[in-house]
């Protein structure tokens, strides 16, 4: 039996992005004190479908703070995998009465924030914690 040889080779895979991200933080809502508020904007918030839920936006995972160019300034927010409602833009406020729009440039690691999203008649009020998604390394997404 005669034996065949290959010659050995080795072989170099690249990573190649499909799609630029450069999300910075992420933002777990208080959802304690986030349905506490609601009463003061709805009669029922329960029966206006307004609450908030620890496995919704009470995860960090569920709200990014995004940095489109890389320069460490937040240019959106938005609320990801909500409970079928799919993506929501936030609006983030200077304070707990929610009527002066704050800036977001002005947002970063370790600031709390109140910020606002919507779907159809329905507005939710939340509140929370801005963090790195990796401490120290805000721009690894």
């Amino acid at each position: 039996m005669k034996k065949r040889w290959e010659t050995p080779m080795a072989m170099v895979e690249e990573f190649e992005a499909n799609e630029y991200v450069a999300v910075c933080w992420g933002v777990e809502c208080s959802t304690g004190n986030a349905n506490s508020v609601e009463w003061s904007f709805y009669r029922n918030p329960v029966q206006s479908g307004v609450t908030h839920d620890e496995a919704y936006c009470g995860q960090t995972s569920h709200q990014w703070l995004v940095d489109s160019d890389n320069n460490n300034v937040a240019e959106s927010m938005t609320e990801i995998n909500t409970n079928g409602l799919g993506n929501l833009s936030c609006t983030i406020y200077t304070n707990d009465s929610y009527s002066e729009v704050r800036d977001i440039s002005t947002v970063g690691s370790n600031d709390y924030i109140y910020w606002t999203t919507s779907s159809g008649n329905r507005t939710w009020h939340h509140q929370g914690w801005v963090s790195d998604t990796v401490p120290g390394h805000p721009n690894r997404s």
